[in-house]
């Protein structure tokens, strides 16, 4: 835990001191800037492929996704029901640029939404997928800044979030199967 302090306090030592990073931020570090971002690029992915084939390829990576992030949060919300972690500000002189949440700060549920969106995509299309990444990067980064979570809590988020997408991602050819009679649905009204 010496090293989680440690890299929390450094962070968060960075907050105050110059107000165009602090303004960006306290942009970022909304609970709802980093999944709305995340599930607009979702949006784009739908549509994006050059051939029917890819363009449905792509829509099943959005529908696991959706599995995924749902997953994810289940997961989030076990770990909670075990074990809760006070916020850093509970305990600790912080510079705080954001609300004060009273949930578990460990795991990260923010930090397991955005990851388990991304890495989804990222497993995919590459292209997609690392810019998802450095966004939901950037929105993990400015919740350790903001004062809101230790990096612990962003690591904890981010492995479920990643092991999530990962592990229905390998199993995705088994829910296709579910997926396909929607996207064929959609289709039908132009909207894949």
């Amino acid at each position: 835990m010496f090293i989680d302090q440690w890299l929390f306090e450094l962070i968060n030592g960075l907050a105050g001191h110059t107000p165009a990073l602090d303004t960006l931020m306290q942009a970022l570090v909304s609970d709802y800037v980093g999944p709305t971002v995340q599930v607009l690029a979702l949006f784009g992915f739908w549509f994006e492929g050059a051939t029917a084939s890819e363009r449905k390829g792509n829509q099943q990576a959005v529908f696991r996704a959706i599995i995924s992030l749902l997953v994810a949060s289940a997961a989030v919300s076990m770990v909670n029901l075990a074990y809760f972690r006070d916020r850093p500000f509970r305990y600790h002189d912080v510079n705080l640029l954001f609300y004060y949440p009273t949930d578990s700060s460990f795991p990260s549920n923010s930090a397991a939404v955005v990851f388990s969106l991304a890495t989804t995509v990222w497993l995919r299309n590459r292209r997609w997928g690392w810019v998802m990444l450095f966004l939901a990067s950037g929105f993990a980064f400015s919740r350790i800044y903001c004062g809101v979570h230790y990096p612990a809590d962003i690591l904890g988020g981010f492995v479920i979030g990643a092991g999530t997408a990962l592990v229905l991602t390998r199993h995705g050819n088994r829910m296709n199967s579910v997926f396909d009679p929607i996207i064929k649905l959609v289709q039908r009204v132009f909207l894949a």
